[in-house]
């Protein structure tokens, strides 16, 4: 922009912790920087950031890099050309980390609401726990497993379903981790023979 003020003073003020400046600054151009977010906010994340989070980082990025460097701006249009590849960035880094690694899938994520006709409903969420039903399932084949067996392998048994290790299992029966693990593993074929998972 041909007719703008030299900024050169203002941000070597800034540079050296003027905090009239900073404010000065931030007044001028975060209106600017939160067009530029906007502009680069992908529809996915709009949901999950709220744009000024994106500003915020891009000021602090911004005078980090202000301090601890020797960047010279040559006028107002480099600068926000610079503040435009900060917040691009900025963007981009948050948009591959939430759809672009294992640890979060972003492309999964589902509203806990559907909407029906004109209102929203809950979503119904499966639990991971079983449902009554499975429990009594499991504890009545639990019961037809250990009747044929000795009290040792009943108690093995029943430990293991309590989700112990064969370690903890042979440190309270007082048998070995082998013994312990030859119980179970005899269970399993009687469970795989009746049909039972």
């Amino acid at each position: 922009m041909p007719n703008e003020p030299d900024i050169s003073n203002l941000i070597a003020r800034a540079k050296a912790g003027d905090e009239t400046a900073i404010r000065e600054f931030l007044t001028r151009f975060e209106p600017e920087v939160r067009i530029m977010v906007r502009g680069r906010l992908p529809r996915m994340l709009r949901t999950q950031f709220d744009s000024m989070d994106f500003v915020q980082a891009v000021w602090q990025s911004f005078f980090a890099d202000l301090r601890s460097s020797s960047r010279q701006f040559e006028n107002v249009h480099h600068l926000r050309g610079f503040l435009a590849g900060v917040a691009r960035n900025k963007v981009y880094e948050e948009h591959r980390r939430l759809t672009r690694t294992k640890k979060y899938a972003l492309a999964r994520e589902q509203s806990l609401y559907v909407r029906r006709g004109s209102r929203e409903v809950e979503l119904a969420l499966i639990s991971p726990e079983p449902t009554p039903s499975q429990a009594v399932q499991a504890s009545d084949r639990l019961a037809q497993l250990v009747a044929r067996c000795s009290p040792l392998e009943a108690q093995v048994i029943t430990l293991r379903r309590q989700e112990m290790t064969f370690d903890e299992i042979a440190r309270r029966t007082g048998i070995s981790e082998r013994s312990v693990r030859r119980i179970i593993d005899e269970a399993r074929e009687r469970m795989e023979a009746r049909g039972w998972r």
